[in-house]
């Protein structure tokens, strides 16, 4: 996990009234973005004081468009407050002028809504910030690209492999230029790119930033994918389960919490991170099971979320073990044993990744206070051992359906505590799949 603490979007002299249009979203808790263009006369108002929506569009619409009461709110009354982020504001079309900015959700008179993700993780940051601690987010995101293809044909993947090969690339390379090009506009800090194992999969890694910034640049990667991939006659599927390819694609995160300048990760003695290090990762094992419905949101989430299919569906961890739900990195490349992180495996694209990362955050801090310690850590895949080797070693498997996973989250009083009752029962009514 890259560590990059710039600030490209402010350093790069955007501001609302040089732009022709401005594209704002917000990402609600169906995982859906919800997004508006704004001509230029009405920008600055935007950026100072918010465009008016009604609430069902900002907050009650499930997964299918469906509006739903829920958390003490009607459907049909009341409207919310979306305002832009000017410090996040990003060009994300040269040509055109056309800026981006993600969107904080308030009431009218100017109060963060609750069901907010963004407020989610001020809040979730603030209170590791309260003990004196910082987070670093870094996400991994996999898709896969997909070429319409001839009546009888059908659509088809843009590559066939090798996995992590060269071919996919340069079969794909004026679309992989494009790409880099308006990330790099956008000021998104992006590590690498490379096909993934599935047939036209693949994934691109962004460095880590603080959560907010990580989070805001999740969202605005999907964004100039989507748009790269119109533009060069592609469609890119972010869905667990792709129209096309074998291979699921998931939303990995990467997390680390630094003390003053020391990672509670490093390892201080061989793949062992210190013993705050620990509690972070019991921490986070304790939650997960109630988590993971806000980090697979949706019911093809669990066809991706089996073993075998490196989504951490076995809830244990292990060094540089991509079957444990909770990946240990000593080290990285660029900032070696200081860049020690975990990489939390379940999550994929179906997750609203504010609510996601809140979640973690939350585990993160609830392991410190009470200063838990994780089982051993798993050494080999859990698919080599037994069902009797398995209970041994405390091993077991996250939740197999949605239901299941928001049954866990509606009784976890942790995850109530620190995101609240209101947020956690809007989630699961919006989430609830429904005949």
């Amino acid at each position: 996990m890259g560590d990059n603490d710039n600030g490209p979007h402010a350093e790069s002299g955007i501001r609302g009234g040089s732009l022709r249009r401005l594209l704002l979203t917000l990402i609600d808790a169906a995982g859906t973005e919800r997004s508006r263009i704004i001509p230029r006369p009405h920008i600055a108002a935007a950026l100072d004081s918010g465009v008016h929506a009604s609430i069902s569009s900002a907050a009650l619409f499930t997964p299918r468009d469906e509006p739903i009461d829920a958390a003490g709110l009607d459907a049909v009354i009341g409207d919310v407050l979306v305002r832009p982020d000017a410090s996040r504001l990003a060009l994300i079309d040269e040509r055109m002028q056309l800026g981006w900015a993600p969107a904080d959700v308030l009431w009218p008179e100017g109060t963060p809504f609750f069901g907010c993700g963004r407020y989610a993780v001020r809040r979730a940051v603030e209170n590791l910030m309260a003990g004196g601690l910082r987070a670093r987010i870094g996400f991994e995101i996999e898709f896969s690209l997909i070429r319409d293809g001839a009546a009888d044909s059908g659509p088809r993947p843009a590559h066939e492999g090798p996995a992590y090969g060269q071919r996919p690339l340069l079969q794909n390379e004026l679309f992989i230029d494009a790409l880099l090009d308006d990330l790099e506009i956008a000021g998104v800090p992006v590590l690498q790119v490379h096909a993934e194992h599935g047939l036209g999969q693949f994934e691109l890694a962004l460095a880590a930033r603080d959560p907010l910034a990580a989070c805001d640049d999740y969202l605005l990667t999907r964004l100039v994918i989507e748009r790269v991939s119109l533009r060069h006659g592609l469609t890119a599927s972010f869905a667990p389960i792709p129209p096309v390819g074998a291979a699921a694609n998931g939303m990995h995160i990467h997390l680390s919490v630094m003390q003053g300048e020391s990672n509670l990760l490093t390892p201080t003695a061989p793949d062992t991170p210190t013993r705050d290090g620990l509690a972070v990762i019991a921490g986070i094992l304790d939650a997960l099971p109630a988590a993971t419905a806000l980090l697979c949101g949706s019911e093809s989430s669990y066809e991706r979320l089996r073993p075998g299919r490196w989504s951490g569906a076995s809830l244990c961890w292990g060094v540089q073990n991509r079957e444990a739900a909770v990946r240990y990195i000593p080290s990285t490349a660029q900032a070696g044993a200081h860049g020690a992180n975990i990489e939390v495996k379940p999550g994929d694209a179906t997750a609203n990744p504010y609510l996601a990362v809140a979640a973690l955050l939350a585990a993160a801090s609830d392991g410190l206070a009470r200063r838990t310690t994780p089982p051993a850590p798993i050494e080999l895949s859990p698919l080599r051992l037994s069902v009797e080797e398995r209970e041994a070693r405390g091993i077991r498997s996250l939740p197999s359906t949605l239901v299941d996973a928001l049954s866990l989250l509606n009784e976890s009083a942790m995850l109530r505590r620190q995101l609240s009752d209101r947020l956690v029962d809007l989630y699961v009514a919006v989430r609830m799949p429904r005949p």
